[in-house]
């Protein structure tokens, strides 16, 4: 029987773009059991709207249909059918206020497109679609998601819609992607995975022992003759659908937006000291050269599932401490952001981006890294020296959380390392990419694991972790005791631009002092407030801050004011 790597593999290597099937779909929620969002609590999967549409928008997938209600749970059913290259058609009935409503969505091969009935309130929003076709059904077609986030159980076989399938019971827990128990609705999920396909066949969801949500493929089909059918795929007449290929109707371009918020965000972001200068005295910085060189394209063959599991395991606790060394080619990044947006108007975008690469050369940024679990950390910047804005030590202890600056201490409440470095120390990441490679080597006296990354097709496995542009590919050596990353570059068309590597590699245990902030007396002390806003605001340094805090100010003086007036005037139009 396939043990948990081999579960693993069947999870990662799932693609239903390549799929021909047709199935029956089923869900079924306790929406009781379905909290309301909060600012404390966010959630990927719903949002708080008003009573008289609500019921609409627990929605598991993204649209907005309806559901029956029985016995306190709302059910749907829909009919699925996929075709060669992506194409794909979910269609169902829809509670109206008359009968024979019905709603469908689906991809033609070239767009997404959604219909609804005259007998149904307004259309259900267009399926989103980034480089390539989005998932009828995510929570089933990309159980790629339950390798980040969560731990996994290998239950035993079981038969599910008449197919062989494995059980699995995955487990939220907080890892580098920023998921984890506080974004979910459920503390626990089983699921069967198909044995041949690695597609779930059935996902239930609870929450301390309750139902919470079900969904799951019954009557399933494989290669049924209608998928071969292109017109199946058709854009009925009445849709909505996007105009061109891989964008809604209406909105902004999205891969435009991605390439140039990358850009930025790495601009910002990445380089915490004044870019293009070392420190006092020290020449320009020069891009290390590869060496082993990157994987070829040639070399693209699936690494194997063992590859898989250590990446999959880099998430789980434990001790490791490394020097952290990052390279940024500002000027490459920022030559990425397209001619059509430069070229559109004058200022904005491309006069920032001209006059912040303006005599840039390489920056490079090195710090000393400790972890213990996702909640105890200590970062530590050393060469060269970071800018007033940036922080010189970030450390966690699992109960408070400390940032400090040149001339303060910022303490708050646990929070994730979000620095970009925290993505070489849990590699699990890479899970949510295209892989290939896997080739055993020895790099700086350890031995690795070099692979390939490239952006998967689809929105929902699009990669997530440090800035990679559309078109960018990325090669990575992974430690083969820790899975750690040993190193990750990544190119910005042909030019390498981003550089990191882990080095002098330690797991012996930490003393759990090393992760507390022990400020000198007379230190300014600054305690957050929750409101990230006033908070960067507090802690930003010189005239900015100064001006950035007396804004803020009277921002708060005519808010109040405004909020004043308008329960004055709710109050007279009560009386009247």
């Amino acid at each position: 029987m396939a043990g948990l790597p081999e579960v693993i593999g069947l999870l990662y290597r799932a693609d239903w773009t390549r799929l021909s099937l047709s199935a029956e779909v089923r869900s079924e929620t306790d929406r009781n059991l379905l909290p309301p969002l909060s600012p404390d609590e966010p959630s990927r999967w719903y949002r708080p709207r008003p009573a008289q549409t609500q019921e609409e928008e627990w929605s598991r997938w993204h649209r907005a249909w309806p559901a029956q209600q029985q016995d306190g749970r709302y059910s749907w059913r829909g009919t699925l059918l996929i075709g060669p290259g992506g194409r794909w058609r979910l269609a169902g009935s829809v509670p109206g206020r008359d009968a024979g409503g019905g709603a469908a969505e689906g991809y033609d091969g070239e767009r997404g497109w959604s219909w609804r009935s005259s007998a149904t309130d307004g259309p259900p929003p267009l399926p989103v679609k980034v480089n390539g076709a989005y998932p009828p059904v995510p929570e089933l077609l990309c159980p790629s998601r339950l390798l980040g986030g969560y731990t996994l159980e290998k239950l035993g076989p079981v038969t599910v819609a008449g197919r062989d399938a494995i059980a699995v019971a995955a487990t939220p827990r907080r890892d580098v992607l920023g998921s984890g128990p506080g974004h979910w609705s459920h503390d626990r999920v089983e699921v069967a995975v198909d044995a041949e396909l690695g597609i779930l066949l059935r996902r239930i969801e609870t929450s301390g022992g309750e139902f919470v949500i079900l969904t799951e493929l019954t009557d399933v089909t494989m290669n049924p003759p209608e998928a071969a059918d292109p017109g199946r795929f058709a854009v009925p007449l009445g849709s909505h659908r996007s105009e061109t290929p891989g964008k809604p109707a209406s909105g902004p371009d999205w891969a435009t937006m991605d390439r140039v918020g990358g850009g930025l965000d790495v601009l910002i972001r990445h380089a915490p000291h004044r870019p293009g200068r070392g420190a006092d005295g020290e020449q320009p910085e020069a891009m290390p050269s590869p060496d082993p060189a990157p994987l070829e394209p040639a070399d693209a063959s699936p690494p194997p599932d063992e590859v898989l599991d250590l990446l999959y395991r880099s998430g789980e606790p434990r001790d490791l401490g490394a020097t952290a060394r990052r390279w940024l080619d500002q000027a490459a990044m920022a030559a990425r952001v397209p001619e059509s947006l430069r070229a559109a108007g004058s200022g904005g975008c491309a006069d920032l981006l001209d006059t912040m690469t303006r005599g840039m050369n390489v920056a490079r940024t090195d710090a000393r890294l400790r972890v213990s679990g996702p909640d105890q950390y200590r970062l530590d910047y050393y060469s060269p020296r970071p800018d007033r804005g940036a922080p010189k030590t970030i450390a966690c202890d699992g109960e408070r959380r400390w940032r400090v600056y040149q001339d303060r201490t910022v303490v708050g409440p646990v929070a994730p390392l979000t620095d970009p470095i925290a993505f070489l120390a849990d590699s699990c990441w890479l899970l949510r990419g295209r892989l290939s490679g896997g080739t055993e080597l020895t790099y700086r006296g350890r031995p690795a694991r070099q692979l390939r990354v490239t952006r998967v097709l689809g929105g929902a496995g699009l990669v997530v972790g440090p800035p990679l542009f559309p078109d960018t590919i990325a090669d990575a050596i992974v430690d083969a005791e820790t899975g750690c990353l040993l190193r990750l570059i990544s190119y910005a068309g042909d030019t390498l631009a981003i550089w990191s590597e882990l080095d002098d590699i330690s797991t012996e245990p930490a003393d759990p002092d090393e992760f507390r902030v022990h400020a000198p007396p007379g230190t300014r002390t600054v305690e957050e407030t929750g409101n990230w806003v006033a908070d960067e605001i507090a802690v930003m340094p010189g005239l900015a801050g100064t001006a950035a805090r007396a804004a803020a100010e009277a921002v708060n003086r005519t808010a109040g004011a405004v909020s004043a007036a308008r329960s004055f005037l709710d109050d007279l139009r009560g009386r009247r």
